[in-house]
């Protein structure tokens, strides 16, 4: 597994802001890009289509609000029945009303910005707008920095003492199979889904990606971490708007058991524990999957503790008990 003391500065910013004044259908991702090439306009390349081979380094989240202490994504979602729920395209949209205190997010490389002039810029969002046609009023309240790379450090920590990661998708998620290249997206979070975005970033920015390296990459995490059973109750399909046709995403979450003959292996061979930071910094930062930049694949991630949803009879200890006798190639 390719090592390389580079590591890629990360940058997110939390905006919590008063916005009002829009009525109808839209996916607030739209919004808050907007709203930050509002300020930042020279960044607008970053956001532009690219060629697959070249990752984007930003992220936006859509809208957030909180309703009876949890986090919901504000966005126009369908109303379908549940034998449609597969093929809703003809269900009823609910439309968005924009009027309360929201919270977004921004992450990026500092290859793409300096964070500095970004904060700068995001608690200078505060006036009147046009969007869709409409008026949108933004008054910041507050904009706070998080440090990727120390939430990632410490999730990880408490992760292999737990047992368990848990893995939000906060936004609507289309995930990337990295065995195929083809417009069909995956809806199935296996590690190798989820993490294909964040091992395909680590390596292309350190000039280190090759096929072979990525495959070997994917095979580690996948191997570290085992998907538990309760993923078929816990992770929802969601239809929404954001251009002319509906659009299939996940939303819920997953939760992962660390397989602990593997992690201590591996830890032995090479630097695991940093491999792993770099991809959960990413994960934070940059999220996972297709559309990052139009506010798709927000993650977040905490450590869990991992019990007998961990599979087998015994739970948790026979996740690495069914593994005996195996050893990492």
């Amino acid at each position: 597994m390719p090592m390389d003391s580079t590591t890629i500065n990360l940058a997110l910013f939390k905006v919590t802001a008063y916005i009002t004044g829009f009525r109808g259908f839209m996916y607030s991702g739209k919004l808050v890009k907007t709203l930050v090439l509002t300020r930042l306009p020279d960044l607008q390349p970053h956001f532009q289509p690219a060629p697959s081979n070249t990752p984007k380094l930003v992220h936006v989240s859509p809208l957030f609000r909180e309703v009876d202490g949890r986090v919901e994504a504000v966005y126009t979602s369908l109303s379908c029945k549940e034998v449609e729920l597969a093929k809703c395209v003809n269900g009823s949209p609910r439309p968005v009303f924009l009027d309360g205190v929201y919270s977004f997010y921004f992450g990026f490389a500092s290859s793409v910005a300096e964070p500095g002039r970004v904060l700068e810029a995001l608690a200078g969002l505060n006036g009147e707008m046009e969007f869709m046609k409409q008026r949108i009023r933004v008054e910041t309240h507050r904009v706070d920095f998080l440090n990727p790379r120390l939430e990632a450090s410490r999730i990880l920590s408490e992760v292999v003492k737990m047992g368990g990661l848990k893995i939000v998708f906060a936004s609507p998620t289309m995930l990337r199979d990295p065995l195929r290249r083809s417009r069909f997206k995956s809806f199935i979070p296996t590690p190798v889904n989820v993490f294909s975005t964040p091992a395909f970033l680590y390596l292309t920015q350190r000039g280190l990606y090759r096929l072979g390296r990525f495959m070997r990459l994917l095979r580690v995490v996948h191997r570290v971490f085992n998907e538990t059973y309760t993923t078929l109750k816990t992770v929802r399909l969601t239809w929404f708007t954001y251009g002319k046709h509906p659009e299939p995403g996940i939303t819920g979450y997953v939760k992962y058991a660390v397989n602990r003959e593997y992690y201590e292996e591996y830890s032995r061979r090479v630097e695991l524990g940093q491999v792993l930071e770099e991809l959960i910094a990413l994960l934070i930062a940059l999220g996972t999957g297709t559309g990052r930049a139009a506010g798709l694949g927000h993650v977040f991630l905490e450590p869990s503790p991992i019990g007998s949803e961990a599979g087998g009879v015994e739970g948790e200890e026979n996740t690495t008990r069914g593994q005996a006798g195996v050893r990492p190639p």
